[in-house]
């Protein structure tokens, strides 16, 4: 499904508790051709109601207290602070229907070995980039060999002084959670009186770990991702004719490069789904430093993995309590954003804090604090950053 039809489906919404006990619909569910697994897209902030306009769930804000408010925050305690993962990949296995024997034994089990062969685990690094990309977390890379190849140019175009001085100043990140896929491959053929067809699907089980605990831990909790062959091509392009026992025409299942082909695709819709999933339980946050008119200054932008077009509710936290604003699209600069307060919330704070702006700039004080929080990955950056937007 292209995301340039997206905004002519019927949205099935995803139903995220905020603080308050009421119900808010601030995301919805691109669905697959194949009835897989779904792309979860945030709402625009045109689309919100008021009663959308709560702070969205996984949010937290206890902790403050051990915030400096500083672009780069120091201290894990502060919910602000961006966590640090170590991606792995676990067992890759293959679970296909049972080896045939007959005429057209030979390409059916080379369809076999074609997908026994292929490894999700060489997309680990395919992985890592997808994650860093995104600014919304600190990704420390398991790609030992690109990094031990290039030092040894560093060291020889710079010199082991300058390298170790340089080496020196940095610190180092200290890991907060291993991330740990295990992937499941399945493959089978339906054979017709004319024409075959190919089906083969994969499965993503996702476990965080804290790797000082050994502690399996329910959060985020990223589940079990299913992706088919139909989800990333149409489904009579795996239409193949079988002649004699041997492949004839139509898509090559005994090609292991075709077979990759689609592979890479399906792992691809995997990833896409996975790191949806992740930024809506793991939201950018910014502090609000001032409003004017219905316009927002946040203290945190392409640093904090603010992305463009990105829909945030704003909300006033003080003595404890949280209580919503409005809802905002903000574009990030590199260590700010800019954003524009599109609805803002029917309560009498929101109304407090609007006929203040209007009159010049609001500036919260260190007794009322006011941030902004994501709602879910925004339609536009996976239009423009990743595979999603190809057709299937």
């Amino acid at each position: 499904m292209k995301l340039s039809q997206i905004a002519g489906l019927v949205a099935v919404s995803v139903a995220l508790v905020g603080c308050q006990s009421n119900k808010s619909n601030q995301t919805y569910a691109v669905e697959s051709n194949a009835g897989n697994s779904s792309l979860i897209i945030g709402k625009s902030a045109h689309d919100f109601k008021n009663e959308d306009i709560e702070v969205p769930a996984y949010f937290n804000t206890q902790g403050l207290q051990f915030c400096s408010y500083e672009a780069d925050e120091k201290d894990q305690r502060c919910p602000l602070a961006k966590k640090t993962i170590r991606l792995y990949f676990g067992d890759v296995q293959t679970d296909v229907s049972s080896t045939l024997k007959g005429q057209s034994a030979d390409v059916f089990n080379a369809m076999h070995s074609n997908i026994g062969k292929f490894q999700a685990k060489a997309l680990e690094n395919t992985l890592e980039n997808q994650f860093a990309g995104v600014n919304r977390f600190r990704i420390l890379t398991r790609d030992t060999q690109s990094v031990n190849a290039a030092m040894e140019e560093i060291l020889a175009d710079e010199g082991a002084v300058n390298v170790a001085k340089k080496a020196g100043s940095r610190s180092k990140l200290s890991t907060d959670y291993i991330m740990k896929v295990d992937v499941l491959k399945t493959g089978d053929m339906l054979f017709g009186s004319t024409q075959s067809l190919f089906q083969t699907s994969i499965e993503m089980t996702t476990g965080v770990i804290d790797p000082y605990t050994r502690e399996k831990l329910s959060y985020p909790n990223i589940g079990k991702i299913r992706v088919s062959n139909f989800d990333v091509r149409d489904k009579e392009s795996y239409t193949t004719v079988i002649a004699n026992g041997d492949y004839y025409r139509g898509f090559n299942y005994t090609s292991g490069k075709d077979v990759d082909a689609v592979l890479n695709e399906m792992s691809s819709r995997g990833f896409d789904i996975m790191l949806t999933r992740l930024l809506k339980e793991m939201p950018a946050t910014a502090q609000v430093m001032g409003i004017k008119g219905d316009r927002i200054s946040l203290d945190r932008g392409q640093n904090a993995g603010v992305l463009p077009n990105e829909t945030m509710v704003v909300f006033e936290y003080s003595a404890g309590f949280v209580e919503p604003i409005g809802v905002a699209t903000v574009n990030p600069s590199q260590q700010s954003a800019q954003g524009k307060i599109v609805r803002w919330k029917n309560s009498q704070l929101a109304d407090q804090v609007r006929d203040e702006a209007e009159d010049g700039i609001y500036r919260p004080d260190r007794q009322r604090r006011i941030f902004a929080v994501s709602v879910g990955i925004p339609m536009e950056f996976m239009k423009e950053r990743s595979t999603w937007a190809q057709k299937g």
